[in-house]
């Protein structure tokens, strides 16, 4: 009897540390979304703020309808991440492979950044070095992640009239004939 009681103590405390380390990753992923969500957020906002503005410029217009589409679009991919709760209870990222252009990758990241930094009069300065192999393989919605968390958060903590720049550059390729880039982010404020 005092074995299977022991078990049982055993199990519950196995269940109870399984619950509180899927708690702890859903807290985690979902912290980390609501930062993620705000910059494509922003941007529609203020895309959408500005075609108002503009509404009889055609050609204004609808370079904003283009950017908040690509600003919708990468909301989208955030939101479903958001909803695949099995991903968010294992604590695990799925890494998708796919081709991707990368000169759209960076255009649609400067694109939700754009108005964030317009309203703060910030310069936005975009250098691509070297980039022979513009078609790679990659996970999009992570690069977008990452690069647009570095984006905004240099775009928020730079003072009005500073600048941000990202530079992209292609490296020498890998040993193992794969290509490498680095992608460098500047900006005039605190720092990281």
């Amino acid at each position: 009897k005092n074995r299977e009681l022991a078990d049982s103590k055993a199990e519950l405390s196995d269940a109870l540390a399984a619950a509180e380390s899927a708690n702890r990753a859903k807290t985690t992923f979902l912290n980390n979304m609501s930062h993620d969500i705000r910059t494509p957020m922003n941007a529609i906002l203020g895309f959408a703020g500005l075609a108002e503005s503009h509404i009889d410029n055609r050609e204004e217009v609808q370079d904003y309808l283009g950017k908040i589409s690509v600003s919708g679009q990468h909301l989208l991919s955030l939101i479903n991440d958001v909803l695949d709760m099995s991903r968010i209870e294992s604590g695990k990222v799925a890494i998708e492979e796919a081709e991707v252009h990368l000169p759209d990758v960076i255009r649609d990241l400067w694109a939700i950044v754009q108005s964030d930094a317009a309203e703060k009069q910030l310069e936005l300065v975009l250098k691509e070095t070297g980039i022979v192999h513009e078609d790679v393989i990659t996970d999009r919605l992570r690069l977008n992640q990452i690069l647009l968390n570095i984006l905004s958060n240099a775009v928020k903590f730079t003072p009005a009239g500073g600048s941000v720049q990202l530079d992209v550059t292609e490296l020498e390729p890998s040993s193992d004939g794969m290509a490498n880039y680095e992608f460098r982010i500047r900006d005039t404020g605190i720092g990281m």
